[in-house]
């Protein structure tokens, strides 16, 4: 099932956000509009060309026209609501716990498209970040010394915590590895630790980033939540994982007359 509204009015893009959003769809809007969150911290981002989408799980995602990374996100939205408001179309996304509130406002959209989709195969990474858990879980010591690992994946509301741990002051631990950690992954690891208070209000608790690598900016977004960074070497985690790095071949090294085996 598949549905596309090109150029449509905003009082039609808020009937079909009103029929699909908070069913299982993946809704996609590209149109202009700005951004408003608030939370634990506060932004704001003025009015441009984004596509927004809401997928099946009510994950909400802003991207721009460029990068990978979505400006604005939200896990596992709780409730959406859309209204008219001085001819903007005003899309509110809400999460209760934590408190959290984003504000799409639509001057005018060009697309909306409108699909279900069926995906129930599970990604299998290697030489990524569940090496790192592996490792960690295996020599806790190349993140600090005398560090006990008491559970990974441990579930909490705002998701599964990679490694959780304690160290030689007993107090708790809470890690989170990334490959390529950024302004988001310090709020995933901030929402780990508001999880782990409400479970434990009594014991202190510390929040480590693990990476291979990290931008100034993003360390002084950790500094300023008094959050901390370990460096960790892939090298440590996969004794041949520079070996690989520099003998793996792509594609375009092949000949023309180069396929793969049916």
């Amino acid at each position: 099932m598949e549905e596309i509204f090109k150029n449509p009015d905003l009082e039609s893009v808020r009937e079909v956000l009103d029929n699909y959003a908070s069913r299982p769809f993946v809704v996609q809007i590209t149109g202009d509009c700005s951004v408003n969150y608030q939370g634990r911290a506060k932004s704001k981002l003025d009015a441009g060309q984004r596509f927004v989408i809401i997928k099946q799980d009510n994950a909400l995602l802003v991207h721009g026209p460029e990068n990978y990374q979505p400006k604005n996100w939200q896990p596992e939205t709780d409730e959406f609501s859309f209204r008219m408001d001085s001819g903007q179309l005003v899309l509110v996304s809400r999460r209760f716990n934590p408190k959290e509130v984003v504000e799409i406002r639509f001057e005018s959209v060009e697309l909306v498209y409108v699909t279900r989709l069926v995906d129930d195969r599970e990604l299998v990474v290697r030489g990524h970040e569940v090496d790192i858990h592996e490792a960690i879980e295996g020599s806790p010591e190349i993140v600090e010394e005398d560090l006990c690992i008491v559970e990974r994946e441990k579930e909490t509301d705002a998701g599964f915590i990679d490694v959780f741990a304690r160290d030689s002051d007993d107090n708790l631990v809470v890690i989170e590895v990334k490959r390529n950690p950024d302004h988001n992954s310090v709020l995933q690891l901030s929402r780990y630790i508001d999880e782990i208070e409400k479970e434990f209000p009594s014991r202190e608790i510390r929040g480590i980033l693990v990476a291979p690598k990290i931008s100034d900016n993003v360390v002084n977004y950790l500094e300023k939540r008094d959050l901390e960074f370990i460096k960790i070497d892939m090298e440590d985690v996969i004794p041949s994982y520079e070996k690989f790095s520099q003998t793996q071949s792509s594609l375009g090294q092949f000949g023309s007359d180069y396929r793969t085996e049916d």
